[in-house]
C-alpha cells in the first residue's frame, strides 16, 4: 500500500514486512529529521515488569554489537545535530535532527542502535541507577507526583500505570528480561519509520532496505483498549517540604476517532493554553493567587481525558475552586462567545502552520497520526478540519464533557487538613 498526497509531496507506505513509513519532503529546509518508532509502552507491560519499555530506550543508547555508547552519540552532536528518544503508554521513539548532509551517517547510526543493541550486563547494570535516579527525580516533582497518583486511580489498569515503572520492578529488571521483551515488542509490524525535511527519493530507498530486515513477530495479540473509569475520584495526597497545595481536576473527553475530537481541541486551547486564555486571564490575572495554572487534554484511540492544573497557597485553595467552578459553570450555561471561539480556532491554526517551519515538529505530526489513526495529512488538510468546526457544535460537546462526572486530585503540606468537601462538579 502507498499512498502519496501530490500537493505536499507526502509519502505513506507499508512495507511487505508489515511496518511502515512516512516521509514529508521540506526542499527549503537544511536539516532532515528521522525516527524509528515501535508501537510499544508501559501499556503492554505487566505489574512485574513495569518500566520495561522506558528502561529498553535507556539500554539502547548504551551500545551496540558495532558501536559504543560514545560512538552512536558523537557523530550526530559532532555536526550539530539532536539524538534523543522517549517513552509513552503506546509507543517508544527514537529520533535525531541534523544538517542534512549528514543524513545517511545518522539514518545508519539509528538503524544499529535500534537493531543491534548488545544488551551489556554491565551497561544494563549502571544504567539501572541512572533510571532509579529518575523515578526518585519524580517522587520529589509534585506535578509529576499527582499526575502519577491521578492516573493510576481514573484511567484503566493498562493505561494508569506509571511509564517509569516503580522501584521494585526496576530493581529486578535484567539483561535477559530486556533481551527478551525487545525481542517480543521490536518487530516489523510494529515499526513506524518517519522523515521530514531535505531528503531525496535515494534516501528514502536505501531506508526500506533497512527496515525489511526487522524480525516479523512471533505472534500478533488483540489491541489492548483503553478506558477511563467512571466513578468519581476524590485524590488526597500529603507531601513533605510543600509550600504549596497542587490540585489536578480532570473529566472525561473525545477520544482521537471521535467526531468531536477537533471541536474539544479548540476548546482546550481557549481554556488554557496562553497568556490569553480563559484560565490564566479569568483566574491569574484577576486574582493573583496562582502562578502556574493552565488545562491538558490527552486523547487516545479509545478515550481522552481534559486535565486542569493549578497550584496555590493552602488558604487560597477552596477559593481557587469555587473560581474554577464558576468560569466552568458559565462556559456549561452560557456556551463561549463568538469571540473565545474565535481565539481557540486561530490560535490552534497558528500554531500548527508555526510547527512546519521546523522538520521536527513536523515529523513528530506524523508520528502521532500514523501511529494512532494510520493516516499522514497534509498541514492544509489538518487546518481545513479545523476550520469545519462551528460555534454551536463546540458549545454542545463542551457541554456534554463538562457536564460529566469530574475528579478532584490534592497534593497538599504534610500539616494541612482539607476543611470542606472538595468534590467538584458542574451542575
Amino acid at each position: 500500500m502507498q499512498r502519496i498526497l501530490k500537493a505536499t509531496d507526502i509519502t505513506l507506505k507499508e512495507l511487505s514486512n508489515g511496518s511502515i513509513v512516512v516521509g514529508e519532503k521540506k526542499r527549503e529546509t537544511r536539516t532532515v529529521s528521522l525516527a524509528f518508532a515501535f508501537k510499544v509502552g508501559s501499556i503492554n507491560e505487566n505489574e512485574k515488569n513495569n518500566g520495561i519499555s522506558h528502561f529498553i530506550e535507556h539500554a539502547l543508547f548504551k551500545g551496540t554489537h558495532n558501536r559504543s555508547s560514545y560512538d552512536i552519540k558523537e557523530p550526530i552532536e559532532r555536526v550539530g545535530g539532536t539524538l534523543n528518544a522517549y517513552t509513552g503508554r503506546k509507543s517508544t521513539v527514537y529520533f535525531a535532527q541534523v544538517p542534512y548532509t549528514h543524513a545517511q551517517n545518522t539514518i545508519e547510526i539509528l538503524y544499529d542502535m535500534v537493531r543491534n543493541p548488545s544488551f551489556s550486563e554491565s551497561e544494563i547494570s549502571t544504567e539501572k541507577k541512572v533510571i532509579l535516579e529518575e523515578i526518585a527525580e519524580s517522587h520529589d516533582d509534585p506535578v509529576d507526583l499527582i499526575y502519577n497518583k491521578t492516573l493510576l486511580k481514573i484511567w484503566d489498569k493498562n493505561y494508569g500505570k506509571p511509564v517509569l515503572g516503580t522501584t521494585e520492578t526496576v530493581s529486578a529488571l535484567n539483561h535477559i528480561s530486556l533481551a527478551d521483551y525487545y525481542n517480543t515488542h521490536y518487530t516489523s509490524n510494529r515499526l513506524v519509520f518517519a522523515v521530514a525535511g531535505n531528503f531525496d527519493n535515494n534516501f528514502l530507498e536505501k531506508a526500506e532496505e533497512m527496515i525489511l530486515s526487522f524480525p516479523q513477530p512471533r505472534e500478533f495479540p488483540e489491541p489492548i483498549v483503553g478506558s477511563m473509569k467512571p466513578a468519581r475520584e476524590i485524590i488526597i495526597e500529603k507531601k513533605k517540604d510543600l509550600k504549596q497545595v497542587h490540585l489536578l481536576l480532570s473529566v472525561k473527553a473525545p477520544s482521537k476517532k471521535d467526531m468531536n475530537f477537533e471541536a474539544f481541541k479548540i476548546f482546550n486551547v481557549l481554556l488554557g493554553s496562553g497568556m490569553s486564555s480563559i484560565l490564566f486571564h479569568n483566574i491569574r490575572e484577576k486574582y493573583g493567587m496562582v502562578y502556574s495554572i493552565g488545562s491538558e487534554y490527552i486523547a487516545y484511540e479509545d478515550f481522552g481525558t481534559l486535565f486542569i492544573y493549578a497550584s496555590t497557597t493552602p488558604n487560597n485553595l477552596q477559593k481557587l475552586m469555587k473560581l474554577l467552578k464558576s468560569e466552568l459553570k458559565r462556559i456549561v450555561t452560557n456556551g463561549i462567545n463568538s469571540e473565545e471561539f474565535r481565539y481557540g480556532k486561530e490560535r490552534l491554526k497558528g500554531k500548527l502552520m508555526m510547527a512546519t517551519e521546523g522538520t521536527l515538529p513536523i515529523l513528530s505530526r506524523h508520528l502521532d497520526s500514523v501511529m494512532t489513526l494510520g493516516v499522514a495529512e497534509s498541514t492544509d488538510e489538518h487546518i481545513a478540519k479545523i476550520d469545519k468546526q462551528n460555534i454551536t457544535h463546540t458549545n454542545e460537546v463542551i457541554r456534554e464533557y463538562l457536564t460529566s462526572h469530574w475528579n478532584t486530585s490534592l497534593l497538599i503540606p504534610e500539616r494541612f487538613d482539607i476543611s470542606f468537601d472538595a468534590g467538584f462538579e458542574i451542575p
